[in-house]
């Protein structure tokens, strides 16, 4: 059997669930994007998260994917579709991404479900930095001068974040419980 990942708008999922077929939408957004804004009746499993071997034990059907199709969303559709693409090489042959997303799902006007307001992880990334910056400065002037030493250091992390993609920062805060997954399955709390 070939792999098939397809395209499909938010307005031709939406009538696929209006037309009374329940289609699994899986979003792999970060946290922080699928509380501020996800497709009602998406289930969240960040794009880190994804293991093709238990997928089928998170979404509670292991013909998704292989028979039915599994429908992938994100913020904007890239991740996505790199989802897609990781699950199509793991064996899944019926996948379909959402275009444009999150973004596009709402600028079609479909239903959105909110849960609350979340700062992305890259903001609070600088917004962590950024403190401690400020904070190493004023310490270094008040308590002691070998606060001035932590200065370089941070530059150093930015430099290797900046290289490799690899953030210790961001695996830090990404850990902290406000940027923790939530398995929040609309299906449950509506």
């Amino acid at each position: 059997m070939s792999t098939r990942v397809v395209s499909i708008t938010p307005e031709r999922f939406a009538s696929l669930r209006q037309s009374g077929q329940t289609p699994v939408l899986l979003d792999v957004s970060t946290v922080a994007e699928y509380r501020a804004g996800h497709a009602e009746g998406s289930r969240l499993v960040s794009l880190d998260e994804i293991d093709p071997r238990t997928l089928s034990g998170l979404i509670g059907n292991p013909t998704v994917g292989r028979y039915e199709t599994l429908y992938v969303t994100c913020q904007s559709g890239a991740r996505a579709r790199q989802a897609a693409e990781r699950l199509a090489e793991a064996g899944y042959h019926n996948l379909a991404v959402i275009e444009g997303g999150t973004q596009a799902w709402e600028q079609a006007g479909l239903p959105m479900v909110r849960r609350g307001t979340a700062t992305a992880l890259d903001r609070q990334v600088q917004i962590a930095v950024g403190t401690l910056l400020v904070l190493k400065f004023i310490l270094g002037f008040t308590i002691h001068e070998i606060f001035f030493a932590a200065i370089p250091l941070i530059g150093v992390g930015l430099i290797v974040a900046g290289l490799t993609r690899w953030s210790g920062m961001a695996n830090l805060l990404a850990r902290m419980p406000w940027n923790r997954p939530v398995r929040c399955h609309d299906q449950a709390a509506a």
